[in-house]
């Protein structure tokens, strides 16, 4: 049996996947995890990642050929093993790689449970809300009246930031570069919204919290990064959560020293902690499913738009989730 999939057959840019027939992965015994459930893929969603593991700079890295993908939701349609699941079970989850594909074989205790929300909702929540979630309650034990300031606040993991804090009642300030992205951070929760493209973006901030914010969410990197290390208040948090400008700051210590601040790198694998990421998922779903949040999503676009996704992507020309469904090449 047969399957379409994206592929990397060398690594490369995004135009150079293509889009094959290949066989439908098998379950697979044994192991230290055994790949004991196969889903139907119904939509997979996009990450920053995705590019970077095409061209062979991630640093767990896959030798091609592969599919690439890191997140997905759909049907269970054969089990083996011990999977928890049943036949007819929709699930979403994170994966290595692999969500580009008709099919996915993943382990069962990888896989989120989501009831009757759409795949498209699901595919979104894996990796960015699961990020927010730790980046806003582990490491920086966000709470209410706390201010956070969100970086990049209409991207994927700017809204799941903005959603997450917005529900526990904390004061958020964020950023973004157009109005477009800057009314949706404003839809999603922000209190005020901030425009980076504008040199001293950071004095408008100040305004806004004289005594410095408590936490700074940062996907961008780069000056962001540096700037808002001097934004932080008296033990404030800088979240390093990745580097969209495609620039690793560099954060002067002295700045951390004076105001008993610090960075804490927000980075998590199921591996590492299977069962509390598996249960922070889940909680996520029922947050979904409760209306308390909700991934925006513009559009889902078929998956034979891929490499035009991921381009947009790179290009920061999207906001929010970008997801994929082979249910609209159908």
């Amino acid at each position: 049996m047969t399957m379409r999939a994206w592929v990397v057959k060398q690594y490369g840019k995004p135009e150079d996947l293509v889009l094959d027939r290949i066989t439908v992965p098998s379950l697979r015994e044994g192991g230290p995890e055994p790949l004991d459930t196969l889903v139907k893929v119904e939509a997979a969603a996009l990450n920053f990642a995705d590019e970077i593991a095409i061209a062979g700079r991630y640093q767990d890295r896959i030798e091609p050929p592969f599919v690439p993908g890191n997140e997905f939701a759909g049907t269970v349609v054969q089990t083996g093993g011990n999977s928890r699941f049943q036949i007819g079970d929709r699930v979403a989850c994170q994966v290595r790689s692999g969500a580009f594909a008709e099919y996915c074989a993943v382990p069962s205790r990888r896989l989120m449970a989501i009831g009757d929300l759409p795949a498209p909702v699901a595919a979104a929540l894996p990796i960015s809300y699961t990020t927010a979630y730790i980046a806003l309650f582990q490491k920086a034990n966000l709470t209410a009246g706390k201010t956070v300031l969100i970086h990049a606040a209409a991207g994927g993991l700017g809204v799941a930031a903005t959603q997450l804090a917005r529900s526990v009642g904390a004061r958020i300030i964020a950023t973004a570069g157009s109005e477009e992205k800057r009314r949706i951070a404003r839809e999603n929760g922000a209190e005020h919204v901030i425009d980076y493209r504008q040199p001293n973006w950071q004095d408008e901030v100040k305004a806004l919290a004289p005594q410095g914010v408590d936490i700074v969410l940062d996907p961008v990197g780069g000056q962001t990064s540096e700037r808002s290390l001097r934004l932080l208040g008296w033990q404030g948090q800088l979240l390093v959560c990745g580097f969209a400008s495609g620039e690793i700051p560099a954060l002067k210590a002295n700045y951390m020293l004076v105001k008993s601040a610090s960075a804490h790198g927000v980075y998590w694998s199921f591996d590492r902690n299977p069962e509390e990421i598996a249960a922070i998922q889940q909680d996520l779903v029922g947050l979904c499913a409760q209306g308390r949040i909700s991934p925006l999503i513009q559009h889902v676009r078929p998956m034979g738009e891929l490499i035009e996704a991921i381009t947009a992507l790179g290009t920061r020309n999207t906001v929010g989730k970008v997801v994929l469904s082979w249910q609209s090449d159908d």
